[in-house]
């Protein structure tokens, strides 16, 4: 911080954008912009010169996409934060964002207080997703889940209610005294069940069922 300023690094291709978002956060009287940068190049070299407390970075740059210049930043500064601020807001640029390694994703269409908002927040070393953000990312683990019930339901009725027992804890006798079955034939079950959904070991088989859901409705009887 400079004479206890929160240092800002702005990254966007477009100057009439960054002189906007240089006003809004310096009117805020703890913040002030250090740097500016138009290129991905730029960036990775300033936030390696200056190792702001917040980097404001859009995705799409010139010569290089945002998501690469986040990588490379991250490679040596881990320091400082990282805002993307961008004009999409679908799952596919939100999810790559945080694995690439921001601390907050804001949609340029939001209001400037959120901007605001995420600064602060990622501050105290938490994550800021704004609220359209944060549904395309629940998106993801909903298709997820979707697409793992299907896979379940796509097993034998059998199949089905081995593993569902078999994920609770039950063990090969004690499924098999439930189904009327005895225990080789329930590991037979299992074994194919498992090789089926591309399952290793009990505990894949485990999170795989409280992915998909299965496991929900269960009531032991």
């Amino acid at each position: 911080m400079i004479n206890n300023k929160i240092t800002i690094l702005l990254v966007d291709d477009h100057k009439v954008l960054r002189d906007g978002l240089r006003a809004l956060l310096e009117s805020e009287t703890d913040l002030t912009v250090i740097a500016e940068a138009d290129t991905g190049a730029q960036a990775i070299t300033l936030a390696h010169t200056h190792q702001p407390d917040i980097i404001v970075m859009d995705l799409g740059l010139p010569d290089m996409s945002g998501l690469d210049a986040i990588h490379a930043i991250r490679q040596e500064n881990k320091s400082s934060r990282i805002i993307v601020l961008s004009m999409y807001s679908r799952r596919e640029f939100v999810i790559p964002a945080i694995e690439a390694g921001c601390d907050g994703y804001v949609p340029k269409s939001a209001t400037h207080t959120s901007l605001l908002q995420a600064i602060r927040v990622v501050l105290h070393g938490e994550r800021f997703l704004h609220p359209t953000a944060a549904t395309a990312l629940m998106e993801r683990f909903t298709q997820e889940e979707s697409s793992e019930l299907e896979q379940f339901n796509s097993l034998s009725e059998r199949e089905q209610e081995v593993l569902r027992l078999a994920a609770v804890g039950f063990t090969s006798r004690e499924i098999g005294d439930k189904l009327i079955i005895s225990p080789r034939t329930v590991d037979t079950y299992r074994h194919r069940a498992m090789e089926k959904l591309g399952l290793a070991q009990r505990s894949d088989l485990v999170k795989f069922a409280l992915r998909a859901g299965i496991l929900d409705d269960y009531k032991e009887e």
